[in-house]
């Protein structure tokens, strides 16, 4: 899939919406730009902080002391981490 964009005035380009939908990106995620057989590059990537991945984590497992997590439990919970990063 291709499409025609122009090189605005500070060098900003707009993704079109059918390729944006394709690879659900949102106002706000960061891309990775590299230069890349004669072009542009462009990868979605996530940006995280660590500490606070790590701490809520802590958080869900301490949250009742003495009381066993399921799998299912410690995968949602981890899940919705990643998904936050």
């Amino acid at each position: 899939m291709a499409e025609l964009v122009r090189v605005k005035e500070k060098f900003q380009v707009t993704i079109p919406a059918q390729i944006r939908a394709v690879i659900s990106i949102q106002t706000g995620d960061y891309l990775e730009a590299s230069a890349f057989q004669g072009g542009i590059l462009l990868r979605p990537k996530r940006v995280s902080d660590p500490q606070k991945a790590s701490s809520t984590i802590l958080d869900f497992l301490r949250r009742k002391p003495g009381v066993a997590r399921t799998q299912s439990e410690i995968d949602s919970a981890l899940n919705a981490q990643r998904d936050a990063w």
